[in-house]
């Protein structure tokens, strides 16, 4: 008898909450069921710096369960951003446009509420204008009563391609970069529609040997969901450089703000 309530517990699991995701960027492990769709929608501002600095990031994405715990998905992205930029104490407008395709695998290995804990496997690779990106992910989760918990290891190798003027000629210059990131989320469900949250997320790049900068930011968010259609927004303000104890606002801003909406058809 305990089999056959344990059994049932995990069927509904995976059929009502197979992808209701509570958080914007923290991953959970949950997959689509076979033959399960989804759209999902995401736009990120990001603002602030030094000068004056805006930029969005908007992304359409079309996710299918494959069965077997297994699921695929394809993006389309495009960002642009704007900015005002000093050089040799010269100030200047600089706008950046940027187009990405990506395809992303999830496999997920355990569930958060049957086992101890739920953990999955992420890949994605990302074919862009001017950098192409491999990136991994150790998903692990757990959910208790109205709270779930949620742990990402990102690992992200980006070459982007440089555009240097020589002359009257450009020349092309490939660079690697890595980034190791590291997400943290936590939800309150308030009832089956709502939920608080919170994310903390630590980015750090490594580039031709040398730690540039370990960016810490974290802020509130809130979800939620209703017969397969969720949405979040996550605000996410950056707090310091855990290397400098300072700020960092090269390749970061002050603040990010994300929202996702999403329906499973």
């Amino acid at each position: 008898m305990k089999k056959i309530v344990l059994f049932t517990v995990f069927l509904i699991s995976l059929s009502t909450q197979a992808q209701d995701r509570l958080f914007t960027y923290t991953y959970q492990s949950n997959v689509l069921n076979k033959g399960q769709k989804e759209l999902e929608v995401w736009s990120t501002l990001r603002s602030g710096r030094d000068n004056y600095y805006r930029a969005f990031d908007h992304s359409m994405e079309f996710e299918v369960g494959l069965g077997g715990k297994l699921q695929t998905s394809f993006y389309l992205n495009y960002g642009y951003s704007k900015g005002i930029v000093t050089s040799n104490n010269i100030q200047s407008l600089e706008t950046n446009n940027s187009y990405s395709f990506a395809n992303e695998w999830k496999l997920k290995l355990t569930d958060p509420v049957i086992n101890p804990i739920g953990s999955a496997l992420y890949f994605e690779y990302k074919l862009g204008t001017d950098e192409t990106e491999l990136e991994g992910k150790l998903i692990l989760d757990k959910q208790i009563g109205k709270s779930t918990h949620a742990l990402n290891i990102v690992g992200e190798y980006e070459i982007e391609n440089k555009f240097d003027p020589t002359g009257n000629l450009i020349t092309v210059k490939n660079e690697g970069e890595f980034k190791l990131e590291f997400n943290y989320g936590y939800a309150y469900k308030l009832n089956k529609n709502w939920a608080l949250a919170a994310e903390l997320m630590n980015q750090n790049t490594i580039s031709g040997g040398n730690w540039e900068y370990s960016v810490l930011s974290a802020g509130p968010g809130i979800s939620y969901n209703m017969n397969g259609f969720w949405v979040n927004l996550t605000c996410m303000p950056q707090i310091t450089n855990l290397k400098t104890g300072n700020p960092e606002f090269h390749d970061s801003q002050k603040l990010q703000t994300r929202l996702i909406f999403s329906y499973v058809f």
